[in-house]
């Protein structure tokens, strides 16, 4: 064996060592498939001047590429956010519960994202009737990718969240 081929052998080995856990198989894009896209949004902010179209085609890639949600669901907060920083630690602690009781596991303990269900939220303001008063109160769309096959049905949905 050559010098040549032994530093690309030693080279390749540490390679494959890093991209074993860099991320989940089947998560990353190619690089042509990257270009493409990155080919694909700039078409779309030249003709358009629109950030917010090019935000749309990048999240529908993503949708279509990496994340495929099964479940919508809705979360109507009882205490009616009207900040966004109250939805979002709303979000966060009902992800917290939702997980450690889904996966039967501590806080501290659940897996990293690849290795658990996808979640992805999103908050939005609407009219709310309080009191006979209308409040532009926040709300939660939450996105989730498919479960484990024995809790993936709308029953066990509806009774972990409420």
């Amino acid at each position: 064996m050559t010098f040549t081929n032994s530093t690309k052998n030693q080279h390749q080995r540490r390679t494959d060592q890093r991209e074993v856990h860099s991320r989940p198989q089947g998560v990353n894009q190619s690089r042509s498939s990257k270009t493409l896209l990155n080919h694909r949004l700039k078409r779309i902010h030249q003709e358009t001047g629109s950030h917010p179209k090019v935000l749309q085609e990048l999240i529908r890639d993503q949708w279509v590429n990496n994340f495929r949600p099964q479940w919508f669901i809705t979360l109507l907060w009882n205490a009616l956010p009207t900040r966004s920083e109250t939805s979002i630690s709303h979000s966060r602690h009902f992800r917290n519960v939702f997980l450690t009781t889904l996966l039967n596991q501590p806080l501290k303990k659940l897996p990293e994202p690849p290795s658990r269900p996808h979640l992805v939220f999103f908050h939005e303001r609407g009219l709310v009737n309080h009191n006979g008063r209308q409040i532009l109160a926040f709300h939660t769309h939450l996105h989730l990718g498919a479960l484990p096959d024995p809790l993936n049905h709308l029953w066990y949905l509806d009774h972990l969240i409420q």
